[in-house]
């Protein structure tokens, strides 16, 4: 094998290292060690050769590598040192080299550069060897396994949660068909229980109708029998005086019988719907609900998360209304003229309503614009309000007593419970009523049987808390506890209080004047009686504002009590002033139209 310029022939395999000689000067028989190599003209300088490269024309911009940096040899790279990536300054170049000063990757183009002359270049080769050794070549192998690692175990976790998802879908929705399940069976055995009561009650009318017929039909054939021997008896006048005689005792024994036929009392009867059930019917989350929970590894999907349900109920704030018929309420049986001091909405479309000057309560069909039925009371009622079971409670204030009252079918009184002072406002709530007391004002929390549990009069300064307190409602915001909303004319304010009757807030505007009945219309919203402003507003509890919904040009007239129908979008208001019958003995209906744009 001839012998390339500047180096001797390789030793075998396994020698220590290669000799290299200058090159320029082997081409002259001289053996000189290298001091310089230059990667442009792939050439072993010694020095002198180094310094003329340096200052020839056509070489002086070659970047000579010195001792420390150059090649050992001009032996052809093996396979596992082979580059394969170009540089990106001169395409058909291989890069091969590092600039430390600049930590650049370049070609042997680029150590022609002025750019490198005076850089600490390193052969890419070279630090390769080293790099496969260091520490950031292992660090990177223990950062790369322990990804693997790691992926495996989060696609182990992904696996598994997905088969608990899967799992725990098929619990709920088994829990959801067994809850289905269990009420189908409750309505199934209610529906069985009623049809029996309805076909019992069906049963004992007809055999009563039955027996009344036979009776009719004894009392008819005695008749004809009478009638047909006093007809045979008119041939003899004797006779037919003596006969006729008996035969008035006889017809008026007939005639006291058919008396009592035409008094017996018949039952009839009528399905009424059971309230409870009928807000089932209107609940957006009737038989329950899907809460979802996130655990940790689901914390970035917080950012996406829905808002919450609720919102099956509109914002009156940007609301309008139209006038509907008005509902007369005066009957024959009222001397003078009304005063409806409260309204409640009951199941199936009706109205039940409190009329303080005619001393009881009456109950309109809303469909009819008719009075289904009313009952006297042993007082005037100013609030009323709506208890379990198709009952309500009345206050009574002027005999300090609260009456019970039963609205299934015809309304009619139950039991009265005496209580200390003059009773205005009552809402129900779990089990215990919340009422309003006057001179001295105070809200007061008593069991059904009248037993005091609870009292507010004072603020935490130990001033009195309420001057006039006329009307309360009870409500729970977005499943919070219950909350009470007071009136109070005397001080026009709103005050919320929590269920132990702790002071949360006060809600006051100018106006509001004389603020009578209340209701709530959704979370967070009451609708209240502007008593003096001729108003009927809207007060949000959380902001605090309050918002005109109707007024004097809408014939509202010292309103004093409200009750809205968020299924039919209907609002019902009762006005009562002094010498007013054309307000005061109707009840205003409303209807919510359409929705104000926001501005």
């Amino acid at each position: 094998m001839d012998a390339v310029p500047g180096r001797i022939a390789p030793e075998p395999a396994g020698s220590s290292h290669d000799h290299t000689f200058c090159q320029p000067c082997a081409e002259d028989g001289k053996i000189i060690l290298p001091e310089a190599f230059c990667p442009v003209c792939k050439e072993f300088l010694c020095s002198p050769c180094a310094r003329v490269h340096r200052n020839m024309k056509l070489t002086k911009s070659h970047a000579l590598q010195d001792k420390s940096t150059m090649p050992s040899s001009l032996y052809t790279e093996s396979d596992d040192e082979t580059f394969t990536e170009t540089c990106q300054h001169h395409a058909k170049e291989f890069t091969k080299y590092k600039c430390t000063n600049h930590e650049a990757l370049l070609c042997g183009e680029c150590l022609a550069d002025k750019t490198h002359r005076s850089c600490n270049i390193e052969k890419i080769s070279q630090l390769a060897k080293r790099y496969r050794e260091g520490t950031e070549y292992n660090s990177l192998k223990t950062g790369l396994a322990q990804m693997v690692n790691d992926i495996s175990k989060l696609s182990h976790d992904i696996h598994t949660d997905m088969k608990t998802v899967n799992d725990e879908s098929i619990a709920n929705i088994n829990e959801l068909r067994k809850f289905r399940n269990e009420i189908n069976l409750y309505l199934d055995k209610r529906e069985k229980e009623l049809l029996e009561e309805i076909e019992q009650t069906k049963e004992k009318s007809q055999s009563l109708l039955s027996e009344l017929k036979l009776n009719c039909q004894d009392i008819q054939a005695a008749t004809e029998k009478l009638k047909v021997e006093l007809q045979a008896m008119e041939v003899n006048n004797n006779q037919l005086f003596i006969s006729g005689t008996r035969a008035i005792k006889e017809l008026f024994g007939l005639q006291s019988a058919l008396k009592d036929i035409r008094e017996r009392k018949v039952p009839y009867f009528k399905f009424n719907r059971d309230p409870a059930t009928e807000q089932l019917l209107a609940s957006c989350t009737a038989i329950g609900r899907v809460d979802q929970t996130e655990s940790d590894f689901a914390d970035h999907q917080k950012q996406s998360q829905g808002r919450a349900l609720n919102q099956c109920r509109a914002d009156l704030s940007q609301s309008q209304f139209s006038k509907l018929f008005d509902i007369p309420v005066k009957t024959a049986a009222d001397p003078i003229k009304c005063g409806l001091t409260s309204v409640a909405l009951l199941s199936g479309e009706r109205l039940l309503l409190a009329d303080f000057i005619n001393s009881s309560v009456k109950l309109v069909d809303t469909t009819t614009n008719k009075m289904v039925s009313q009952v006297k009371l042993p007082g005037d009622p100013q609030d009323l309000c709506l208890l379990p079971g198709d009952r309500a409670a009345v206050a009574l204030p002027n005999k300090k007593k609260i009456q019970f009252v039963s609205t299934r079918g015809n309304v009619t009184l139950q039991e009265v419970v005496n209580v200390d002072g003059r009773c205005y406002g009552i809402d129900f709530c779990d089990d215990n009523l919340i009422v309003s007391f006057s001179r001295p004002g105070k809200v007061v929390m008593i069991d059904i049987k009248g037993k005091v549990k609870k009292s507010v009069d004072k603020d935490s300064s130990g001033k009195p808390l309420f001057l006039y307190p006329e009307y309360l409602t009870v409500t729970r915001e977005s499943q919070t506890p219950p909350v009470i909303y007071v009136t109070d004319m005397g001080t026009n304010t709103v005050t919320k209080l929590s269920i132990s009757l702790e002071v949360l807030q006060t809600y006051k505007d100018p106006i509001l004047k004389s603020p009578r009945g209340l209701t709530a219309v959704g979370d967070n919203q009451l609708l209240v009686c502007g008593w003096d402003s001729n108003t009927i507003l809207l007060v949000d509890t959380l902001t605090g504002k309050i918002t005109q919904l109707l007024g004097k040009e809408e014939g509202i007239e010292n309103p004093q009590s409200v009750a809205y129908c968020s299924l039919r979008k209907m609002l019902f208001v009762t006005c009562w002033w002094f010498g007013r019958p054309d307000s005061d003995n109707i009840v205003k209906v409303f209807n919510l139209v359409q929705f104000k744009s926001a501005n």
